[in-house]
């Protein structure tokens, strides 16, 4: 008896000691960007939230999401207040000076939100290149870098959210309104979030790979993430998650 004691202890010991030793993610997040990652009921869910759980499974590590806004992200990860961010990042040459990314799991693009109202005199290129028309983009994103270097002698506002310069859009204090193409999907074809007074010009301007970011450097967390991304894809979660927040087909990375 007092021998099965002993080992009874030992084992206890040695589990208790893995829980101890149970490495947490901290994973930045901000949540805007539906159905990407967001709000709803008060709790973080969408494509990122499903993906990072499925980190947890499949790494043992515990994660734990960490809310912070679009702009202070970076900031975050490089000052180590966050160890990865998954909020639909779209890989660019610039931001992989200042910070390293996974390999991509999915690839989306820039898009272009209109009135319904104005299909007739909006919806084609040639009047969205001509002189005078006015866009709308969120600060401190792709998006924003794309209007400003494509309409150059366009009028650019940035506006701090996207329900910030949809609202300008239907105010008609812009003509266009681009963004990624997931938050056009929301507010044009997606049943529970649809707006029928907005119209979607479904055809990419840019094409873009969504990937997670981790701090410089950090070559151990990348490789555990690419890991862990390899199982996800081969297990069909990637698609799973996807396609379940996004019911339509888009291009997912390999």
């Amino acid at each position: 008896m007092k021998h099965f004691s002993l080992v009874l202890i030992f084992i206890v010991s040695i589990l208790l000691g893995n829980i101890a030793c149970s490495e947490t993610l901290r994973v930045g997040v901000s949540t805007s960007y539906p159905p990407v990652i967001f709000k709803d009921n008060g709790k973080i869910v969408g494509i990122e939230a499903d993906l990072a759980n499925n980190i947890g499974d499949i790494t043992g590590m515990t994660v734990k999401l960490v809310e912070i806004p679009w702009e202070q992200l970076e900031r975050a990860l490089i000052k180590g207040e966050v160890d990865v961010v998954m909020s639909g990042v779209s890989v660019t040459e610039e931001r992989k000076k200042r910070i390293d990314f996974t390999r991509p799991y999915m690839t989306v693009g820039q898009m272009v939100l209109i009135k319904a109202d104005n299909i007739m005199s909006h919806a084609s290129k040639m009047s969205m290149y001509s002189s005078g028309k006015r866009f709308g983009v969120e600060k401190n994103t792709t998006g924003e870098q794309f209007a400003k270097s494509e309409f150059p002698t366009s009028k650019v506002s940035s506006f701090d959210s996207v329900k910030l310069g949809i609202k300008a859009l239907k105010d008609d204090e812009v003509d266009y309104f681009i963004h990624d193409a997931p938050t056009i999907w929301q507010y044009t074809v997606l049943p529970q979030t649809q707006d029928k007074s907005l119209f979607g010009l479904y055809e990419y301007m840019t094409k873009e790979p969504l990937a997670w970011a981790v701090k410089k450097g950090n070559t151990r967390l990348l490789e555990k993430l690419n890991k862990a991304l390899s199982t996800m894809q081969s297990k069909g979660l990637v698609n799973k998650a996807v396609n379940q927040w996004l019911p339509i087909q888009i291009e997912v990375g390999g």
